[in-house]
């Protein structure tokens, strides 16, 4: 199963994530409510061994998703790792597919397709390792 780092501002929403994923097998290894928190706690607690995904929310406190992925983009050790954007804006799927996110759900949603969202990219990262 997959190691998820979650970036969301809801703090409701972040623990039914994190409890929904953890049920489905997937191991939640980190949680923050705003992207620079999230840059920071990336930085220092998981370079050795980052995410393989991160669940990222765009309306937040600081900066919005989209410029947190641009963020990420600049960072060598999450490089491998996937990013799930999650939004209730429908109108952010075109830009935050072109600029790289590996998929998008618009929120409202229900659990079992953002599990199923998850397990998609982690059998992605195991047919480009094979």
């Amino acid at each position: 199963m997959s190691r998820v780092y979650v970036i969301e501002d809801d703090r409701a929403l972040q623990q039914l994530y994190a409890m929904y994923l953890s049920r489905m097998g997937h191991e939640i290894i980190g949680q923050s409510y705003n992207g620079v928190e999230a840059i920071i706690d990336l930085y220092f607690n998981y370079r050795e061994n980052p995410p393989d995904i991160i669940i990222l929310d765009y309306t937040m406190p600081g900066k919005n998703g989209l410029e947190v992925f641009h963020d990420l983009q600049k960072l060598d050790y999450v490089k491998n790792t996937k990013v799930l954007f999650i939004t209730g804006f429908a109108n952010l799927q075109i830009q935050a597919l072109e600029l790289g996110v590996s998929m998008f759900i618009q929120k409202p949603f229900n659990y079992e397709l953002l599990n199923q969202s998850i397990e998609e990219l982690s059998l992605e990262d195991k047919y480009i390792q094979n």
